[in-house]
């Protein structure tokens, strides 16, 4: 994965691995952690660790479902705190994601 920095701070790309399991028809868990595949690292890109990162997706009725977005990650370099905290802001609008994934994957 990769994501455009913000001026002044670089790129960063991140290395990892995913699986989706399906606890029951009303639960679903979905998980990525860094790995150690070796793909090659890019000129002017940080590479960024994840050490765990996913969603737990859970059917509450017909109308509503519950989506609890986990992320904890090393986005490595430096950068500054006001933009650190404009990217927390961001992540939190991560989950509303989900629900154009999951009916483009047939869910």
């Amino acid at each position: 994965m990769r994501y455009k920095g913000q001026w002044p701070v670089s790129d960063r790309d991140f290395v990892n691995v995913g699986a989706k399991f399906r606890e029951s028809e009303s639960k679903m868990y979905i998980g990525t952690k860094a790995c150690n595949f070796p793909y090659p690292e890019v000129k002017d890109v940080v590479r960024g660790e994840v050490y765990i990162g996913g969603y737990i997706i859970e059917k509450v009725d017909e109308t509503h479902t519950k989506v609890t977005y986990i992320s904890d990650a090393d986005l490595k370099g430096s950068i500054p705190g006001m933009i650190k905290n404009a990217f927390s802001v961001k992540q939190g609008s991560t989950a509303s994601k989900v629900g154009y994934a999951m009916k483009n994957a047939g869910y």
